[in-house]
């Protein structure tokens, strides 16, 4: 064979990088934020994101799951190329992506108490359940209610929220309006249980979150794959695609 032929396929993957192996990147995501992040699936909206950001620039990616809090730490690991759903008001030392995914944390109430919150210090009157580092994510105001609330607690475990409030032993959920309704769909297929009307309150602003690499040029990669998403609508299509109801009127 001529040393031309052989040298045909080196060339045509030169030339067509997708067709080469692509580099798979370790990406830290945090293990129990359903709809977001589904491990048992390997997927959820931010997984499903930042695997099509990363494929559109011929990366490919491993999903590393792991406790929420363990996250800030997980660029301590040498195999760990990313972290997911973390902020730069974090501490952490990395180079941010773009906002790849917003968060909206509301209060959730039973509506048939009735309960009226307009601000953040209202809650400190009632028996509240909130998100793993919610003290850290919502706010100095928030920071302070809880301190000084000693019926304020935080469960990693977010389908024991919707439970606890649907028995009447807490007031207050505090979650992303997506999770909450998730796991209502877990409290009625996992536990037979019923889920009754609620109201949201909302008491915090959208809050983004970013992909925190341990390479600026992967992570400029990362936002270029994200502006083609963005741009040919499959962003919004995996948005589309975990959209759930509240399963009650």
């Amino acid at each position: 064979m001529s040393r031309h032929y052989r040298l045909l396929p080196a060339v045509l993957l030169s030339l067509y990088p997708t067709l080469a192996a692509a580099q798979v990147l370790n990406v830290a995501f945090g293990e129990s934020l359903e709809p977001y992040v589904m491990p048992q699936q390997a997927s959820g909206i931010e997984v499903e994101i930042i695997r099509e950001a990363l494929r559109a620039e011929g990366l490919g990616m491993q999903p590393v799951f792991m406790a929420q809090k363990r996250l800030p730490l997980a660029l301590k690991n040498p195999r760990i190329d990313a972290i997911a759903t973390i902020r730069p008001d974090s501490g952490l030392k990395a180079a941010y992506s773009e906002p790849y995914v917003y968060y909206e944390d509301v209060a959730v109430t039973l509506r048939s108490r009735n309960l009226q919150l307009r601000e953040v210090a209202e809650l400190g009157k009632y028996s509240i359940s909130a998100f793993p580092l919610a003290t850290q994510y919502l706010g100095a105001e928030f920071a302070r209610m809880a301190a000084n609330n000693p019926r304020y607690g935080e469960t990693g475990n977010q389908v024991d929220q919707n439970r606890l409030l649907y028995r009447h032993l807490i007031d207050v959920v505090v979650a992303d309006q997506r999770i909450f309704k998730y796991m209502n769909q877990r409290v009625v297929s996992d536990f037979r249980e019923v889920v009754q009307p609620v109201s949201y309150h909302l008491l915090f602003e959208k809050l983004p979150y970013r992909v925190a690499f341990r390479s600026a040029a992967l992570r400029d990669r990362f936002n270029r794959g994200l502006a083609t998403l963005n741009g040919n609508g499959l962003y919004q299509q995996i948005l589309n695609r975990f959209q759930y109801a509240d399963s009650v009127d």
